[in-house]
């Protein structure tokens, strides 16, 4: 039998606009992890100072595993959306991971995990619909199929298209594409 703090402690209710990267509430919220408390502040503020890509990418690792698990997301995926996008735009830095984290974030957001905290909404929406800015970005790289399939979906979640999003994402390899295109022919 697992037991786990989170049975055994009452969770506190975040509806707060934004979390600042300095708020102790960071470490109150649960990640991708079902009734397992993730202070992703921490990852965020690496994020915020990495210098180089090998970081950049070690810093996603962390996020990717926490913040999301099995269709899972939570409170402290939905407060990081804002900050991953900002951070990004910032630095100017669009790869699979911000696109495909923030992507999954969204399409999991719809499904049966939990609410968006309503004074978060204004900022979170805001980071979704900027995802199309960092897609475009992306316009003057070389694209992968990871790459592809991740701008094109930032795009269809910005646009409120989250049915196409989730088909899009799920395009990930050139087998699936075949089959899908086999079936349609």
């Amino acid at each position: 039998m697992t037991i786990k703090l989170g049975n055994f402690f009452p969770k506190k209710s975040v509806d707060e606009p934004l979390l600042e990267l300095d708020d102790p509430r960071w470490s109150t919220l649960e990640g991708g992890y079902r009734g397992t408390l993730y202070d992703a502040s921490r990852a965020l503020k690496q994020l915020e100072l990495a210098d180089n890509k090998q970081t950049v990418n070690l810093i996603y690792q962390e996020l990717w595993n926490e913040l999301h698990h099995q269709g899972d997301v939570g409170l402290a995926s939905y407060y990081s959306v804002p900050h991953l996008v900002r951070i990004s735009l910032q630095k100017q830095i669009v790869d699979y991971n911000i696109l495909g984290l923030v992507s999954v974030i969204e399409i999991q957001r719809h499904k049966n995990n939990p609410q968006i905290p309503n004074s978060l909404k204004p900022n979170y929406n805001k980071a979704i619909e900027d995802l199309a800015d960092l897609a475009k970005l992306a316009m003057n790289q070389y694209w992968d199929l990871d790459l592809a399939a991740t701008a094109l979906t930032a795009i269809a979640l910005a646009k409120g298209q989250v049915k196409l999003a989730n088909a899009i994402l799920n395009m990930d390899s050139e087998d699936t594409i075949d089959e899908f295109l086999e079936s349609y022919s």
